[in-house]
């Protein structure tokens, strides 16, 4: 039987190999030359799903993505809402517009 640290343990590698930290360093520095996060992260080669999935796993790399993308964001956008959102604003506001909807 799998204990929940064991899981943990788990998670945390799984994260580290998909999206190593060269790699991580690379899409934070792609993101502030104003590369948008989908293509920053096709370039990579790993779809921006796992980019946020690793994210939620890995906090310090989380918090960085998260300060990143709000530091890089269009000021003329209304951040927090869908129109933010859909208009392929990623920072938190807009990403928590979309998950209070779901």
């Amino acid at each position: 039987m799998s204990h929940p640290i064991d899981d943990t343990e788990q998670l945390i590698a799984n994260a580290e190999e998909e999206l190593p930290p060269p790699t991580r360093s690379r899409l934070i520095a792609k993101l502030r030359k104003g590369v948008h996060i989908d293509d920053a992260a096709r370039d990579l080669g790993v779809s921006p799903q796992r980019v946020f999935s690793a994210a939620r796993i890995l906090t310090t790399f989380g918090e960085q993505l998260d300060a990143t993308l709000t530091a890089e964001r269009d000021p003329d956008l209304p951040h927090g809402t869908l129109t933010g959102y859909n208009k392929r604003c990623r920072c938190p506001q807009c990403r928590g517009a979309v998950n209070r909807r779901r």
